[in-house]
C-alpha cells in the first residue's frame, strides 16, 4: 500500500488547507528543503504538530528533548563524534541485553544509513524517534558541552534589543 504524502495527509486531517499546501510546495520548489520545514516556516503549523504528523505518517514516535535528562551511561553508548556529526542523541536503552534495543532521537528517522551507522558503532538494535533539529542541537549542547540554553528566546532575550513605542498609526487596528 502506498504511503500518503505528508501534504495530502495534513489537508485530509484539516490541519492545513489546499491553498496553504500549494504555497508550501511553491516555497519548497523555490528554496528547497522538506515540505514540513516549509509549512512550519510559513507559519501554517507549529513545529511540534508537524513533527507529530510526520511521526504518525512514518510510524515513528515523536519525542521532546527540551526537558529530557539522559543518563550518562546511555550517552556513552554512542561515540561522541557520531552524535555530533550525524546530529543524533541516544535517549534510552530499552533492555539491558547486549543488543539493546537503543532508542535514538534524530531529525530524519527514515535515514537508514545513519541508523545502520549507529547500529554498527554500538552493536545494538536501534529504534528511531523523531525530534526537531533545534531541540537536538540544544540537547546535544546541554548533555555533551554542559551548555544551558537561555530561558528567554526570540529578540526579547537579546542584550541589544530595544523596546519600540506603541504603534499610533491611524492605519492600525481599530
Amino acid at each position: 500500500m502506498a504511503r500518503v504524502r505528508i501534504g495530502e495527509m495534513l489537508v485530509q486531517q484539516g490541519l492545513i488547507d489546499g491553498v496553504q499546501l500549494q504555497s508550501a510546495l511553491a516555497h519548497q520548489r523555490r528554496w528547497g528543503g522538506k515540505l514540513g520545514h516549509a509549512i512550519v516556516q510559513l507559519g501554517f503549523l507549529p513545529e511540534q504538530e508537524m513533527l507529530e504528523s510526520v511521526g504518525s505518517q512514518i510510524g515513528v514516535p515523536c519525542v521532546s528533548l527540551a526537558e529530557r535528562e539522559i543518563a550518562p551511561q546511555v550517552l556513552r553508548l554512542v561515540p561522541e563524534r557520531l552524535i555530533r556529526s550525524r546530529k543524533v542523541l541516544p535517549i534510552a536503552r530499552l533492555a539491558e541485553g547486549r543488543r539493546g534495543p537503543l532508542v535514538v532521537a534524530l531529525a530524519d528517522p527514515a535515514d537508514l544509513g545513519v541508523l545502520d551507522e549507529i547500529s554498527f558503532a554500538t552493536g545494538m538494535d536501534v529504534r528511531p524517534a523523531l525530534a526537531s533539529e533545534r531541540e537536538l542541537d540544544l540537547a546535544i549542547a546541554r548533555h555533551l558541552d554542559g551548555v544551558s540554553p537561555a530561558r528567554e528566546s526570540g529578540f526579547a532575550g537579546r542584550k541589544d534589543a530595544i523596546d519600540l513605542p506603541v504603534d499610533t498609526s491611524p492605519l492600525g487596528d481599530k
